[in-house]
């Protein structure tokens, strides 16, 4: 799952404004969309404990003149692996594993740094992308055009004809035969420059691969299938019916499309590392889990103890692990972007879709943001995203300020 420029995280606000009604919010956003390249989008606005402001724009489908709602469902990309984090922190309150224990304890094969072949990556390392595993370009191998598909070379540009072209080319494999071709001597893709030059604990990097592996161990020590175990532990005690893994965990008919960034339609495609960026949900739903996770963190045991939570939302990295040549600005828990602002969240990106989910822990404030339209290096698109979230901004303060007052 691609990242995105921290530009756009450091532009996310997340509240909204009580002194404002919600159809003079509705008319300001609605009036950036209708000048902007977007498809269509979704907004959510949240306390733990109260929706202040949920609501859809443009269209989920554009030939089919379907509006994009708050129970549109598209890929969330990287805020998946938030679910991982979940589903890292149940088994260790299972004692199904523990942040130290060495991969290679639970993996049916083995994987070892080719530089530093003694020393152990652990389960810790890989929650918090100082594993040492690289992405590098066969990660992109991971994406898969879910049906053949003829390109109307008229229609897209070059630059799409040649991402499009790739996933179409590739084959599909098992996350464990992923895995191993990534990762182990006798794979097809291992080269030694899989792996960082540091060895396992020493510097952050993030990957999408090493977050994957996780999930798979996570299923090894669990004995269930990963989309098994967060059904279970996870979507079904939040009440989140229309969210899931798989394309039979949701209702089709809310699947949205997804668009190019010049506004032609991508072919569905899926992830064959899709604990690291495939799962799928609404604006609805994902506020659900959010909600559900602010008041974990603040307190309250649901899916997790609260200890748990604040375990997972602590950050963990040094200055040393992080970049020896910069200063550390934001940090990571297990899989959960920690700022000294209180921004706490993730962000993801893939072909046609954006998504952000953020709540400030000092404000208890949270908010998510859903796109069904590439961001990529359209100055256009971000503009529009950044007008949407300093609209957001403005109606922050007032909500704060209200609180302030009331006390």
């Amino acid at each position: 799952m691609r990242t995105i420029s921290i530009f756009l995280c450091l532009a996310v606000s997340y509240c909204v404004s009580a002194q404002t009604s919600v159809s003079e919010l509705n008319r300001k956003i609605d009036s950036i969309y209708k000048t902007s390249k977007i498809a269509g989008f979704g907004v959510s606005i949240m306390t733990p404990d109260q929706i202040l402001y949920q609501n859809g724009f443009g269209y989920a489908d554009i030939e089919a003149n379907k509006k994009y709602t708050i129970n549109t469902v598209q890929n969330i990309g990287s805020v998946s692996k938030t679910f991982i984090g979940i589903a890292l922190m149940k088994a260790i309150e299972q004692g199904k594993l523990s942040v130290d224990t060495p991969i290679n304890d639970i993996l049916p094969f083995k994987i070892h740094h080719p530089k530093y072949p003694e020393i152990s990556i652990t389960v810790e390392h890989l929650a918090t992308h100082t594993s040492s595993i690289l992405d590098t370009d066969a990660y992109e191998k991971s994406y898969v055009i879910e049906n053949a598909v003829a390109l109307n070379k008229e229609s897209y540009t070059k630059k799409e004809r040649k991402e499009l072209e790739l996933m179409s080319s590739n084959k599909t494999y098992s996350l464990e035969s992923f895995l191993k071709n990534h990762l182990t001597p006798e794979g097809e893709w291992y080269e030694k420059s899989n792996f960082l030059k540091h060895q396992p604990g020493d510097r952050y990097e993030y990957s999408n691969i090493a977050s994957a592996l996780l999930a798979y161990i996570i299923e090894i020590a669990t004995d269930m299938s990963f989309p098994e175990y967060t059904q279970k532990h996870i979507l079904d005690p939040l009440g989140m019916n229309n969210s899931g893994w798989l394309d039979e965990s949701i209702y089709q008919g809310h699947r949205a499309s997804t668009y190019t960034e010049s506004g032609n339609i991508i072919p569905k495609y899926k992830l064959i590392t899709y604990p690291d960026g495939g799962f799928k949900s609404s604006i609805k739903e994902l506020s659900m889990y959010l909600q559900g996770l602010m008041r974990g963190y603040y307190g309250e045991d649901n899916i997790l103890k609260a200890a748990a939570f604040q375990q997972m939302m602590s950050a963990k990295l040094t200055k040393a692990q992080y970049n020896t040549k910069k200063e550390l600005k934001d940090n990571y828990g297990y899989f959960w972007e920690v700022s000294p602002s209180g921004k706490m969240g993730h962000n993801g990106s893939d072909p046609g879709i954006l998504t952000l989910m953020y709540f400030n822990k000092k404000e208890k404030v949270g908010a998510i943001f859903f796109m069904n339209t590439s961001l990529e290096e359209s100055k256009e698109i971000i503009r529009s995203v950044q007008q949407i979230w300093n609209t957001v901004k403005e109606f922050k303060k007032d909500y704060i300020n209200t609180l302030s007052i009331g006390e």
